[in-house]
């Protein structure tokens, strides 16, 4: 109950119960008053009788006036004893009939005549009074004047106290974390509350924002050159050793780029153009990058950058080579001469599962092949034979994707995700796989890209929710949940969310508290705001949120509060070895510092050893998800 209501309601019930009393102690005090004056009267007519006993009046005498005086003074009967000896019975009978219930009954003892007792038998006082409109009217308007008072007297209340209801809803939206309670309302009161809100909402935010953005310094100071803002050589190994080893990705690219002469360059003409050529060729990175997904290019060492390119077969690592080298021969250098011996890239496609220490040896050897032409280029390692060709960019791609869709025939794979205790299951993640030309099973990260470039994610995804949906449906209430990634597409269109929504409200809310929602951190990056509507949403019909590749990239964590976050799943690429690797052990108790103000929980993915879980445990994760623990199954649905 608002708090208005409740005054309100206290205040009505004070006033009423008021009116009540005073009225039920007037009409108490009336009739006393009434009975009392009564009694005079009667010990008036026993006083008279007593005088004239005294004079020796005869009976006849007072046969003559007082039947006249008792039935003025509302007498029914007169008796009189003598020495409980009954003298006189019935000396007067009323002209009318009374029950004996309602007559009032006086005894006297005669002063003067010892013995002697009178005993009178009256009417009521009020019997014979009747309720006019005249005598009710006094009464009846003061009554109404103390309920119109107290109307009017609620509804000055109502209106003061509306103002401490706005106050009242911000503070219950403050802790609830609804970002609607950071600006004030018109009319809150007190005013001196409301700034002050306003003040504690303000230091809140900021205090966020600093936690937020320590948060990312100390992680930046792990995983970012200082100069260019790109990943150092530990980011570097940590996101090769994810890419090598996800099942995702079945070949992918590695380039090794050292600008030979770069250092000649800043001996020659001065420090600010090498740091100019240096920003030239971050800025080059950076356009040749956002071709690919899910890319990665960072500074190792002060002459020499890397370029990652998940899922690259061996001809498009040519294609790409080509390009960059291209890209690289626009530099603006103090000489243009210098151009042609001032870089060299070495470049390597290596499968999966392939070793770390083999890949960057392969690419070491790539470099100097190149560095050994004497002129800038690359030079590519030879092909694998032996490798897994995947083929991109072709019309087969569509007319497989599009006939997968409309039989339906998207393959689900369940991973459990386990608790601390190892034994309970937190819920299990879904993804998609298909099956190719050569009856082959192909992973989600293999034909999602080529989805996108056909425009059917939004089709995959929603055929990937309608069959996540019956399986809940079909499981019931009582089971665990289930987690299903989505692309930023379906989530953002306005159609397809409607679409989801309605899906959504058709089960209960057990059903719907069941489903995880899980989406990439660089998407939220990404589409920060057009995401937080539609998550928010999802999170008040009662889904829950979870994001994941946390930590693949250095980005502001302050969406955790911001949209409320469920689960924090960390990137492979921060547990890769952590037990071996204090930095990401750092990294990870900086995440999971992010999250001490907010209900979310981390969760490592991708552990695959008990040293790993081991490591874990001593830094407080929340649950985990692993080949230690479960691998993907397939699920009939």
């Amino acid at each position: 109950m608002k708090f208005t209501n409740k005054f309100t309601f206290i205040t009505s019930a004070i006033v009423l119960t008021c009116i009540a009393l005073v009225l039920a102690g007037g009409m108490v005090s009336l009739r006393a008053l009434s009975l009392k004056y009564h009694q005079q009267r009667i010990d008036s007519i026993i006083q008279v009788i007593e005088k004239q006993v005294a004079k020796q009046t005869t009976i006849t005498q007072f046969d003559h006036w007082l039947p006249d005086v008792l039935d003025a003074s509302g007498v029914v009967r007169l008796r009189v004893e003598r020495d409980q000896q009954i003298v006189y019975q019935n000396y007067y009978e009323g002209r009318r009939y009374f029950p004996s219930r309602l007559l009032l009954r006086y005894d006297y003892d005669l002063k003067y005549y010892p013995g002697v007792r009178i005993i009178i038998h009256t009417r009521q006082p009020f019997s014979d009074l009747k309720f006019t409109f005249w005598p009710l009217l006094g009464i009846t308007s003061a009554v109404i004047l103390c309920l119109s008072l107290l109307w009017f007297a609620i509804r000055w209340m109502r209106r003061s106290f509306y103002g401490a209801e706005l106050l009242e809803r911000r503070a219950r939206y403050l802790l609830q974390n609804n970002p609607t309670a950071r600006f004030a309302q018109k009319g809150e009161w007190p005013k001196a509350a409301s700034k002050a809100l306003d003040v504690l909402s303000e230091r809140l935010e900021n205090s966020r924002k600093e936690r937020s953005i320590f948060d990312t310094h100390i992680r930046g100071k792990v995983f970012l050159d200082e100069d260019t803002g790109l990943g150092n050589r530990l980011a570097f190994e940590n996101r090769l050793d994810a890419v090598a080893m996800d099942e995702n990705f079945l070949a992918s690219t590695l380039m090794l780029i050292s600008l030979t002469e770069l250092s000649a360059a800043k001996y020659q003409f001065g420090a600010d153009e090498g740091e100019k050529i240096i920003q030239q060729v971050v800025d080059l990175l950076h356009h040749f990058c956002g071709r690919y997904g899910d890319s990665f290019y960072g500074r190792i060492q002060k002459s020499e950058f890397v370029v990652l390119l998940p899922q690259m077969s061996y001809q498009e690592t040519k294609i790409a080579a080509k390009q960059l080298t291209k890209l690289l021969y626009q530099l603006h250098l103090p000489e243009a001469s210098w151009i042609d011996n001032f870089f060299h890239i070495g470049v390597v496609n290596f499968p999966l599962g392939a070793k770390t220490m083999h890949i960057i040896d392969d690419v070491n050897q790539s470099l100097l092949v190149a560095e050994h032409q004497k002129v800038s280029g690359w030079h590519l390692s030879e092909e694998d034979k032996n490798q897994a060709i995947i083929v991109k960019g072709t019309v087969r791609w569509r007319a497989l994707l599009t006939d997968v869709l409309d039989r339906q025939a998207l393959l689900m794979y369940r991973q459990h995700l386990m608790h601390r205790d190892a034994m309970s299951i937190l819920y299990c993640e879904l993804w998609p796989r298909i099956i190719g030309y050569q009856k082959e099973i192909i992973a989600a990260g293999t034909f999602m890209p080529m989805a996108e470039k056909c425009g059917l994610v939004d089709q995959i995804d929603k055929q990937m929710l309608e069959k996540v949906l019956a399986l809940l449906v079909m499981r019931g209430e009582l089971s665990k949940p289930i987690a299903v990634n989505l692309g930023a597409h379906l989530l953002m269109n306005k159609k397809n969310h409607q679409w989801f929504m309605f899906e959504l409200m058709q089960q209960t809310r057990q059903i719907r508290h069941n489903l995880v929602i899980e989406v990439s951190e660089h998407l939220i990056n990404k589409d920060y705001f057009a995401l937080r509507s539609a998550l928010i949403a999802l999170q008040k019909v009662g889904c829950k949120i979870a994001v994941d590749n946390v930590g693949k990239s250095v980005v502001n964590t302050s969406y955790i509060l911001d949209f409320n976050i469920d689960y924090l799943k960390l990137h492979a690429s921060l547990i890769r070895d952590i037990h071996n690797r204090k930095t990401n052990q750092i990294a990870v108790q900086s995440l999971m510092a992010s999250c001490l103000n907010s209900h979310a929980k981390v969760i490592a993915v991708g552990v695959e050893s008990k040293e790993e879980w081991e490591c874990l445990l001593r830094l407080g994760i929340y649950a985990a998800q692993g080949s230690l623990f479960s691998t993907p199954q397939a699920m009939s649905i």
